[in-house]
């Protein structure tokens, strides 16, 4: 039983899951089992609340869920839930699990469980709680790669809910709404119910609501800002028992005040700034009862939605509104614009309105405005004739004439002739219509007279909005017995002249005897007149009467009538009214006056036969009088409505008959004519239901002055088939009028004349009733509106008008607006009192203002003290076109009350300097000048800016400079306590300094200067600029490669780089800055060139094949602004152009750029770059010498703004076998030297060996022979050695000596020859100036070319690991026989390596200059790593006054390539050592001994060049030397040539070639010095005389080395001559001799020993010879001799020992002896005069002693040895100092310090105790 009910409960637990959808975890309620007696079994399943699927973790390649909770139990029952375990990895895996700790959960015994891949495990855990507590446990699994736990536990029920964390509403207008929704769901288990609290502008609704577990409920939350301003608040939401919980939401919003504006259609919004408050709408001409729409846009720039409302202000007040706005509301998107529509309907024609609108956002925070302006127009209507005649007719005949109605505007026209055609002669084929804009409708009109007169009747066509046309109808009617005269249209105008002379009135029979008696004359038209009247010239015309009041003023209408008529009737209508009972109809009587003096017979049209019938239809009215005529209404059919107008015509009877008229007082007719009208409806029957519309319901007439009339027109349409009988109610007070007032519309329109005369000023408004049919159920209104107007305006602020504070002088303008209340356009004029004009102006001062229109005036005020003001001006306004005398155009006069204080300020700038810096000419650049107004009035003021500029220009040229400054604002107005930024832009057009001087004037408003306190301009501030160029310049040059032998001042005169300098340095031209890089290209070949700085880039010369010349020049940005820079090669120039545009043939200089520029013969790297303000750059020029010849190409350097240098890259490469000197240019200029001197100097003319060979030179020197024959056989230019031999790639320096007789320039062409080469022709220049007249203008300098060398470098050299601290040494101007000192330092700025260095000579005869008179200490040496070695070099100024420019090389090797190559030389040696005595003979080498001829010749290297300074044996050009003897010479056959160099190439793969040693680099120095006479040099140079120490020993000994060399000369000039046999023969028998002596070991030995002894003391002291006689005599490379001293170091011969020397007697000075014999002079005369003696002898002895050490000393100064001595030993002690400071021995700045204090006395106790000691 009880596994029966297990299974059932299962069941049932599962089937309840899987209604639930909870696949995920399965739970199982088992029954308690129960022991008592049995009881039937209830199932109980807890309903369990819905979860969410868990999520699941990867353990190891185990997915499980994360955790188990029970939820909604209950203590004493059990739960289980299965864990399942499922396994994801590819492999088994077996788990192992501990069972839970607690007791209230429990599971399966455990044991392990496999699980295969894919595949899972269900673990059942039970949990039977016993309390209501919370249960926490765990289920421990284990892996093989782990383990991991698994959290289980049970909650108890509670009370949750999930509320959003926070709530943005964004931004939101101020006052404005915004709602979103949010969810609130309970996530807890039971109910709850929630409230929210929290504080505005934050709402939320429902504030309360109950929530169910698991439920969701939507809430409303609204944000509601007050300001602008940012909003956080929170939201409190209390839920639970008793709301004791509770969870906040956090709210935000921005509150945004809106701001819209207005334009016209189609405006961009970007267009809009904040003066866009008004938006004006025109609207075109518009006719009257139409309407037409217009659109505005609203523009919303805000981020946030800006709700809006239309006001209407006027619309209230105003009785003609014509504008009107629909859309009354709405809301403009953010940052977004909408259109709303705008009307204009005008009701009156030939008005203009103006009305506003006003657009103001939600919350009344900002308002904009919408002015609209619109004139109407009505229909522009005209007949096509003033008068129809039909002439003559029979009676009983119809004539027909057209008349034409043209409608010239493009508004449609409604017309009605006012004719009743059933009753009238004159019948109209269409009386009503509507004529279309711009067309012409043709009306047909008949004349059908009835009786035998003259008919004329004046027909009204009254057009709607318009007003009535007249058009006169004539026409004559004959019978057989009756012939009136034919009435034409003469007798109509002769009529009218007739009406106007009062003539009309009388007779024609009277006037027609006034004529012939001459009473009444004719004038010239025919027409009569009183010739009293004319002559005075009293004749009266009538006043012109407008159309509407001739048509209205008819005297029953109005009781107004324009003339005296000349026959009346009394009344115009007659009503028969209601007629019920048609037999019995009461007649009317009316009566017709006859108003003029003649018998007039009166004819009424109708019969007896008709319904409205007068009797008698024909009778004569005497002069003066009236008849009484009785109308009779004889209807025929009931219930009908009849109306008609009868017409009558009146005549002068004498008019009767033709016989009796005269042409020129035939007067027409007048038409009299009476409205009749009845209705025969019966008592139980309704009158017609009328069927009709009007055309408005509400008109508004036209302002008029009092007492004065305006007329609109009403049109009545009938809708219906039937007639309409209407009668229009009678305003009681008269001022409305309407014509017609009753009659029967048998037409489709009527159109009635409507007539206001309002008698005072105020609105009129009037209900026109027409009465309808008779019957007041069909009464129509229509609403009437007019006024009377007057001139009314309503000022602004009461009539109060403040002016702010306002600087005296300066003025203040302030907008005052007036609005034209009326409803007539007003003129209006500002008077003001003479005292009141003087402060106050108004603009402008009189116009014209429409009605409704608000205009605002500017006034300006201007004080003219500090004081306040109080003025008056007074507004006259009138209306305009009105008479003075009338309301409207009555003037009225409005006062203002304007109230100003004038006070005093001034303007301060912030920075009273402002300094742009440099700014590149042609540029610009801006910054902000701050102006700041402190005082309490705004300021008017004007800025003055005066440009001063300092710089190279003569100011001719810069007066007429456009300022470099510009101020975006030079004029304006500055509020009070603020401030203005003004921008400044400075565009310099020079490269000068410039200075402006900012000052400002306090002005009026029209500009004119204050009167007052600020005539001068007040200074603002300065400002400081600099226009400068981008430049740059070069700072050094290095070459290397083939140029190696070049020194820095050769390649600095190569490359042209001082004038280089210069023209980058320069202002370039408008045609250079014109284009940039990249703009720069021209479709020509030959691109233009736009620059005048053109200079030569001389790569100078090297043989085929060499290595390239490589030149580094450093570029280094001198200035202070940026430099871009480019090299441009002409196919950068160049635009590619398509094959078919090229034309032409190259030229050969095209051709040759082309084979330089394809061979890429030279190269820049980089070709361009930037360098900004004191950056360096290093550029490379790479020549290639792979093709022989003269290379040239043009090269452009480009500044961006900047300059142009057009650069003539000039390369030349020699073949091997052509003798080259290199000439960079073909002319040379000597130092100017002064006329006069004794001995010019020697100055020096370099040439360079470009070749591969050496070169011998020779100068032809006839030019200059027949120069100084010219010039009185003075030498003017001597060359002191013509000829000469240069090595290849070094240079030679050519001596000259140039000496001007005269302050002029000279000039030679001197063509230098070399041998086996090309002959070159150079000029030389010199110029000789008087110094008496040029004094200290011309420059003494110790250079021959003032060049800008520097001295230091800056560039590096690849390979380059020793520097110098200067590379050029200047040893100024020296005077003969004195010594300069120099100190140069040699640093290794290697890191690993060791670095020798040795001094060399460049050419032999620096060798032999720098053996006389230069030193240099070391010689040679090594540095580690980092050291430095300082060098001293000693100049001594000897021989002739000379320019010295010399040029030394300190040759450096790395000492760790050294190193290496020695152990690679000592290799192969030992190698070349092992295969010359070792060899093995096999088979296979028989004949070695033939192949030894074809051994390759192991070349060593070739000896530098270079000569080292302690070389003292110069080799003569007669040298024993070895030669080889040459191959014989035979032709090889193409296979023996291909055989040999196949043996050649195996036999080098075999041999081991000769280790090279490592090539030295190479470090060049320059020498410049000039030495002068010692006299001339003291009168050149008095102050720097006494720095220099004049050694006289040095002047001897030049005397006796000079004497040497003569007497070495005359030896020389003895030699024997031998033959070539003898010399054969003497110089074998040397060299065998000079062989042993080499081979001799014991001569090598005794001579080591020789050198080793040390010298012995007794040598120091002795004397030395006069002369020492030469070692050895060797002839020089010029042919002379010259004695050598050996085993002498040129170190030790260069100082000078610090000994004394003993004195010889032929040393002293002859002046000693001279004052020897002065002073006994003295002596003698003393004796003879002195007095008694007063010394002893012992002292005149001792004083003698004392005077003769005294002479002793002075003469051993005057010694030049101890001259000498003292030198040597300061310089020594010197040197000494600075070569320990050098070494860091001791801090040369440091401040001195006390090594040891003085030794202190002893006092008097110690003394005694040492005494006591000592005892």
């Amino acid at each position: 039983m009880c596994v029966l009910v297990y299974v059932l409960s299962v069941k049932s637990v599962i089937k309840f899951l899987i209604q639930d959808n909870m696949p995920s975890v399965v739970e199982v309620s088992q029954p308690v089992a129960v022991t008592a007696a049995p009881q039937p079994v209830k199932q109980y399943v807890p309903q369990m609340p819905l979860f969410t699927t868990m999520e699941k973790t990867n353990y190891h390649g185990i997915e499980v869920i994360n955790e188990i909770v029970w939820q909604g139990w209950e203590p004493g029952r059990e739960y289980t839930k299965n864990i399942v375990l499922k396994n994801v990895n590819v492999k088994t895996q077996k788990i192992k699990y501990k069972v839970p700790s607690t007791r209230f959960f429990s599971t399966l015994y455990p044991k392990p469980v496999v699980l295969s891949a894919g595949t899972s495990f269900s673990l059942p855990v039970t949990f039977r709680p016993l309390e209501k507590v919370v249960y926490t446990d765990k289920i421990e699994f284990h892996l093989k790669d782990g383990s991991f736990e698994l959290p289980i536990r049970a909650v108890l029920p509670q009370v949750d809910i999930s509320v959003p964390e926070f709530l943005d509403f964004n931004m939101c207008a101020a006052k404005d709404v915004v709602h979103t929704t949010f969810e609130v769901k309970n996530t807890g288990d039971l109910e709850t119910k929630i409230e929210w609290e929290m504080k505005a502008p934050f709402t939320v609704e429902p504030s309360a609501a109950i929530l169910k577990s698991g439920s969701i409920r939507q809430f409303k939350a609204t944000f509601t800002p007050i300001t602008a301003c940012v909003y956080q608040g929170e939201a409190a939401c209390k839920y639970g028992p008793d709301l004791m919980y509770g969870k906040i939401t956090k709210l935000e919003g921005i509150g945004k005040y809106p701001h819209i504006l207005v334009s016209s259609p189609g405006s961009p919004s970007n267009s809009l700034d904040s003066t866009n408050h008004e938006a004006e709408i025109k609207f075109s001409q518009t006719p009257v009862g139409s309407t037409i729409q217009k659109w505005v846009e609203l523009h919303n720039l805000a981020p946030v939605r800006a709700p809006y409302k239309i006001q209407h202000p006027s619309k209230m007040s105003r009785i003609d509104t014509v504008f009107d706005c629909p859309q009354k509301e709405g809301i403009v998107p953010p940052m977004s614009s909408v259109r709303i529509p705008v009307t204009y309907t005008p009701n009156t024609v030939d008005t203009k309105s103006t009305d506003y609108f006003n657009v103001v956002a939600i919350g009344n925070i900002s308002k904009a405005v919408i002015k609209c302006v619109g004139s109407s127009k009505g229909p522009t209507v005209h007949l096509g004739a003033k008068s129809v005649n039909f002439m003559q007719i029979d009676l009983g005949a119809v004539a027909t004439r057209t008349v034409d109605i043209v409608n010239n505007s493009a508004v449609e026209a409604t017309f009605q002739f006012m004719l009743d055609c059933n009753e009238s002669v004159f019948k109209l084929e269409k009386t009503s219509g509507v004529v279309r804009p711009n067309t012409t409708m043709t009306v047909v009109m008949k004349f059908v007279p009835q009786h035998p007169i003259n008919y004329h009747r004046r027909v009204t066509c009254m057009v709607h909005n318009q007003g009535p046309l007249f058009l006169d109808m004539l026409g004559t009617c004959h019978s057989e017995l009756i012939k009136p005269a034919v009435l034409l249209a003469k007798h109509l105008d002769k009529y009218k002249c007739h009406v106007e002379r009062g003539l009309s009135l009388y007779p024609p029979e009277q006037l027609n005897e006034n004529v012939k008696t001459g009473k009444i004359e004719l004038d010239d038209a025919g027409c009569l007149m009183i010739p009293d009247k004319s002559e005075t010239g009293t004749d009266s015309s009538l006043p012109v009467v407008p159309p509407m009041d001739e048509y209205f003023n008819d005297g029953f209408h109005c009781d107004i009538n324009n003339s005296v008529p000349h026959v009346s009737i009394d009344t115009n209508i007659a009503d028969f009214g209601h007629c019920s009972n048609l037999r019995v109809i009461e007649d009317k009587i009316i009566n017709v006056t006859n108003h003029t003096y003649g018998k007039v017979t009166i004819q009424w049209n109708c019969g007896n036969d008709r319904t409205f019938s007068i009797m008698p239809s024909t009778m004569d009215i005497p002069p003066l009088k009236s008849c009484a005529f009785q109308v009779t209404f004889k209807p025929t059919v009931p219930n009908q409505f009849y109306g008609a107008e009868l017409e009558c015509f009146a005549y002068y009877k004498s008019l009767r008959d033709y016989r009796l008229v005269e042409d020129n007082t035939h007067s027409p007719p007048w038409c009299l004519t009476l409205t009749c009208t009845g209705q025969t409806f019966q008592a139980n029957n309704e009158t017609f239901l009328p069927r009709l519309t009007f055309d408005t319901s509400h008109l508004v007439f036209p302002a008029v002055n009092t007492k004065e009339s305006t007329y609109r027109t009403i049109l009545l349409t009938n809708n219906g088939t039937t007639p309409i009988m209407f009668d229009v109610l009678k305003d009681p007070t008269n001022t409305f009028t309407v014509k017609p007032s009753k009659a029967l519309l048998k037409g489709q329109q009527q159109i009635f004349v409507v007539k206001i005369t309002p008698s005072e000023v105020k609105h009129y408004k009037h209900d026109l009733t027409f009465r309808l049919n008779d019957d007041e159920k069909y009464n129509r209104c229509v609403e009437l509106w007019g006024s009377a107007e007057s001139p009314e305006v309503v000022l602004d602020t009461d009539g109060v008008m403040y002016f702010r504070q306002t600087c005296i002088g300066t003025a203040t303008t302030k907008d005052y607006t007036i609005k034209n209340v009326s409803r007539i356009p007003l003129r209006f004029e500002w008077k003001m009192v003479y005292k009141d004009k003087q402060l106050l102006s108004v603009t402008p001062s009189s116009g014209l203002i429409q009605p409704n229109e608000t205009q605002a005036h500017t006034w300006s005020f201007v004080p003219a003290a500090e004081e306040k003001y109080v003025m008056k001006p007074c507004l006259i306004v009138w209306g305009q076109g009105f008479h003075s005398s009338s309301s409207g155009g009555k003037k009225k006069q409005f006062t203002v009350r304007a109230i100003g204080e004038g006070s005093l300020g001034d303007i301060k700038a912030d920075n009273t300097y402002l300094d742009f810096g440099d700014v590149v000419v042609g540029s610009s650049t801006s910054k902000m000048i701050s102006i700041v107004n402190n005082s309490t009035c705004s300021l008017h003021y004007s800025l003055i800016v005066d440009q001063a500029m300092d710089g190279p220009y003569p100011e001719e040229i810069t007066r007429d400079d456009k300022l470099a400054l510009v101020l975006d604002r030079t004029e304006g107005v500055l509020p009070a306590r603020s401030r203005h930024k003004i921008l400044a832009t400075v565009k310099p057009i020079r490269r000068v300094n410039y200075q402006f001087a900012v000052s400002y004037k306090l002005i009026t408003p029209m500009g004119q200067e204050v009167s007052s306190k600020a005539q001068e301009p007040q200074h603002l501030c300065h400002v400081l600029t600099t226009g400068v160029f981008p430049v740059m310049a070069v700072s050094d040059a290095r070459c290397y490669g083939s140029a190696v032998g070049i020194s820095k001042k050769q390649l600095w005169a190569l490359f042209s780089l001082d004038n280089m300098n210069l023209c980058l340095d320069s202002d370039p031209s408008a045609e250079e800055i014109r284009y940039s890089v990249a703009t720069r290209h021209s479709h020509a070949r030959r691109p233009p060139v736009y620059t005048r700085a053109i200079m030569d880039f001389n790569f100078s010369a090297a043989p085929l094949d060499s290595e390239p010349c490589i030149v580094n020049l450093m570029f280094e940005n001198t200035g202070t602004v940026a430099t871009e820079w480019s090299f441009l090669f002409p196919t950068d120039l160049q635009l590619e152009l398509e094959y078919w545009a090229e034309t032409g043939e190259f030229d050969e200089d095209e051709l040759h750029e082309m084979k330089v520029m394809d061979n890429k013969l030279f190269s820049i790297e980089p070709q361009q770059g930037k360098l900004e303000p004191g950056e360096c750059r290093t550029v490379s020029f790479t020549y290639r010498h792979t093709m022989a010849g003269t290379d040239r190409l043009p090269v452009l350097l480009k500044l961006a703004r900047g300059r142009e240098i057009l650069l003539n890259f000039i390369g030349v490469t020699v073949e091997p076998e052509r003798k080259y000197i290199h000439f960079p240019s073909n002319k040379h200029m000597f130092t100017p030297v002064a006329v006069g001197e004794k001995v010019s100097p020697k100055q020096v003319y370099e040439l360079y060996n470009g070749g591969a060979s050496p070169v011998k030179f020779n100068f032809d020197l006839a030019p200059l022979e027949l120069l100084r024959k010219e010039n009185f056989d003075q030498p003017v230019f001597e060359c002191l050695t013509p000829v000469g031999e240069i090595p290849p790639g070094r240079s030679f320096c050519v001596e000259w000596r140039f000496s001007p007789i005269e302050a002029k320039t000279y000039m030679i062409d001197v063509p230098v020859h070399v041998h086996n080469g090309d002959t070159a022709i150079v000029t030389f220049t010199g110029v000789g100036f008087d110094r008496r007249v040029m004094g200290d203008t011309m420059p003494i300098t110790d250079q021959q070319d003032l060049t800008g060398v520097p001295g230091v470098q800056s560039v590096s050299v690849p390979g380059q690991l020793m520097y110098l601290s200067q590379e050029r040494l200047s040893f100024g101007n020296l005077p003969l026989f004195s010594r300069a000192r120099r100190m140069v330092f040699v640093t290794n700025r290697a890191k690993d390596r060791d670095v020798s260095f040795e001094w060399h000579v460049t050419s032999q005869a620096d060798a032999q200059f720098i053996e006389d008179y230069l030193s240099i200490s070391p010689i040679r040496g090594r540095l580690s790593p980092g050291e430095s070695r300082m060098c001293r070099v000693v100049f001594s100024a000897c021989g002739v006054p000379s320019f010295y420019d010399l040029d030394l090389v300190c040759e450096t090797t790395d000492e760790l390539e050294m190193d290496k190559y020695k152990m690679e030389l000592a290799a192969w040696e030992k190698e070349k050592y092992r295969q010359k005595y070792e060899f093995c003979v096999t088979e296979n080498d028989l004949d070695a001994d033939k192949r030894l001829t074809d051994d390759v010749e192991i070349v060593e290297r070739p000896s530098s060049h270079l000569r080292s300074l302690e070389e003292k044996k110069i080799e003569a050009e007669g040298e024993l030397t070895k030669y080889k003897t040459l191959p014989p010479i035979k032709q090889l056959s193409p296979d023996e040539r291909k055989a040999l160099d196949s043996r050649k190439k195996r036999k080098e793969n075999e041999l081991w070639e000769k280790p090279s040693p490592p090539v030295p680099f190479l470090l060049h120095l320059g020498l410049t010095a000039r030495t002068h006479d010692i006299r001339e040099f003291q009168a050149t140079f008095p102050e720097e005389y006494r720095d220099f120490f004049i050694d006289r020993s040095l002047s001897e000994r030049v005397s006796k080395s000079a004497g040497r060399k003569q007497a070495l000369a005359a030896s020389t000039s003895n030699i024997i001559p031998c033959s070539t046999g003898e010399a054969d023969v003497v110089s074998g028998v040397l060299g065998n001799v000079l062989r042993g002596l080499l081979d001799d070991t014991y001569f090598h030995e005794a001579v080591k020993k020789v050198i080793n002894d040390e010298v012995p003391y007794y040598t120091q002291i002795g004397e030395r010879p006069t002369t020492a006689p030469p070692i050895e005599m060797r002839a020089g490379p010029s042919g002379k001799t010259k004695s050598v001293q050996e085993d002498t170091p040129r170190e030790e011969l260069s100082r000078v020992s610090s000994a004394t020397l003993p004195v010889s007697p032929e040393a002293t000075p002859p002046s000693s002896a001279g004052s020897k014999k002065s002073q006994k002079s003295e002596k003698k005369k003393l004796r003879k005069t002195k007095t008694p003696p007063r010394h002893t002898m012992e002292e005149v002895e001792r004083v003698k002693k004392e005077e003769s050490k005294i002479k002793e000393k002075q003469n051993l100064k005057k010694i030049p040895e101890f001259g000498n001595s003292a030198e040597s030993i300061i310089e020594n002690t010197l040197l000494n100092i600075v070569t320990e400071a050098l070494s860091e021995e001791f801090s040369i700045t440091a401040r001195p310090r006390f090594i040891a204090l003085p030794k202190r006395t002893a006092s008097a106790k110690s003394r005694q105790s040492n005494n006591a000691k000592k005892n």
